[in-house]
């Protein structure tokens, strides 16, 4: 402003404080008080937390990851042996940087089976960077009390081949009394 012969402040960038405190003649307050305060300090700590979190994150994820969706129509199928099959679609994410071979297996209390449709054994490839839909069908053999009851627990486990790392999810096997 001094440039035009103009007074100084007349056109001014200032917070509202400043202006009552350079009209009650005190002096101007430094850039270093505006940008220092405690509400700054607080938001600048809370963002950087917020982004430390997610990098940890980040790195600890796991290199694997599945979904299991039971097929409910039908809910099961009794086949011509009389043993009982439900089916279930698993989604297998591989996000690591190679192809991996992957192992599709179940722990329960009872025995069951497991087939994957498409493959020979338990096994499946799975693309770098990229998800693979397999359907599952786990049996369980006729009499057993998992075809004989209406509900029974399993845990579907999906194991790297090459890394043994590890995923599982758990579902329910119908048997019969489930209609």
């Amino acid at each position: 402003m001094a440039k035009v012969g103009k007074p100084r402040g007349l056109i001014d960038y200032m917070a509202l404080t400043d202006e009552a405190n350079e009209r009650a003649g005190n002096p101007k307050t430094s850039l270093w008080k505006h940008i220092f305060r405690l509400r700054t300090i607080i938001y600048t700590l809370l963002w950087s937390s917020i982004g430390v979190g997610l990098t940890v994150l980040l790195f600890v994820r796991s290199d694997i990851d599945m979904t299991v969706a039971p097929v409910r129509n039908p809910q099961f199928v009794v086949l011509s042996d009389g043993s009982i099959r439900n089916t279930y679609d698993v989604r297998i994410r591989n996000m690591t940087h190679d192809a991996s071979a992957f192992a599709i297996t179940l722990v329960a209390d009872q025995p069951l089976l497991v087939e994957l449709e498409g493959q020979t054994g338990n096994t499946v490839e799975v693309p770098l960077n990229s998800t693979h839909l397999q359907r599952v069908y786990v049996i369980a053999p006729p009499g057993s009390d998992a075809a004989d009851s209406e509900r029974t627990d399993l845990r579907l486990w999906v194991e790297d081949l090459s890394t043994t790392t590890r995923a599982w999810r758990d579902t329910t096997f119908f048997g019969r009394d489930a209609e």
